[in-house]
């Protein structure tokens, strides 16, 4: 009978351990793994690129730029210089003045005028200070499409910048080269399983909730939840006494 009794504790005992709501579950790590292929990048002829810049607050087209992946590197070729006019002269210079932006776009998929713009600025000072010596680089994803422009003009400090701002500017011809930069594989997501961490709240302090969020289930101790069935037990094993005598064995003498 004690046997069967400590079998039943030991059962109950095992219940709780294993009791999902005593456990935080470990989460899978279902991370999928995506092959670049970079290769396609080079495998395109190329095209080119309508590029549009803002002088005076208002996009116009400024020429277009020759991205050629056929070679071993990729290439961007300007076939123009830009030249701007009196009219844009003065307003670069406006911009220069109140160390403004210069700024340029093309759309993110050539021969698709659906798609978004990518957009790169650069204070007007540097251009200015460079003698409008730019160097872009075009940043294009694993298919070929312009993710990113960046200027790659040298940076000039702002006392330079207020004195480059009192010149006056009697011509303004670009000279402009590119670099491409195709899509690289990057470091590989650590395969760690992840496991949700609980904060309790600090003393005094009730824990915040969403809005339709239920009350939170109050954690109970092992004994609360099972006192009904520990307590007979209990009082079973009390009142069980020692083993009966058994059969045909002499009475005690008093």
């Amino acid at each position: 009978m004690k046997f069967l009794l400590l079998a039943c504790v030991a059962a109950l005992l095992q219940l709780a351990v294993c009791d999902p709501r005593e456990q935080e579950k470990t989460s899978r790590n279902d991370f999928e793994e995506v092959e670049l292929n970079i290769e396609t990048v080079r495998s395109k002829r190329g095209y080119s690129l309508d590029l549009e810049h803002s002088v005076d607050g208002v996009f116009s087209p400024r020429g277009e730029v020759n991205i050629d992946f056929g070679s071993t590197k990729p290439t961007a070729v300007f076939p123009s210089k830009l030249a701007l006019n009196e009219q844009q002269r003065s307003a670069f210079q406006n911009i220069v003045a109140q160390n403004g932006l210069y700024t340029i776009r093309a759309r993110s998929e050539p021969g698709n005028p659906k798609s978004p713009f990518v957009v790169a600025s650069v204070p007007a000072c540097f251009l200015a200070k460079a003698r409008f010596r730019e160097d872009l680089a075009f940043h294009v994803n694993e298919v070929g499409h312009l993710i990113s422009i960046e200027f790659r003009t040298p940076f000039v400090d702002s006392a330079t910048c207020r004195e480059v701002a009192k010149r006056n500017l009697k011509e303004a011809t670009f000279y402009s080269t590119g670099s491409v930069f195709g899509a690289t594989e990057g470091p590989e997501v650590p395969r760690i399983a992840m496991t949700a961490t609980k904060v309790a709240a600090p003393p005094g302090v009730a824990p915040v909730r969403l809005e339709n969020e239920p009350e939170p289930e109050e954690q109970q101790s092992f004994f609360r939840k099972y006192w009904y069935i520990i307590i007979p037990l209990l009082l079973v094993l009390m009142q069980g006494g020692g083993e009966p005598p058994a059969q045909g064995a002499a009475p005690a003498r008093r």
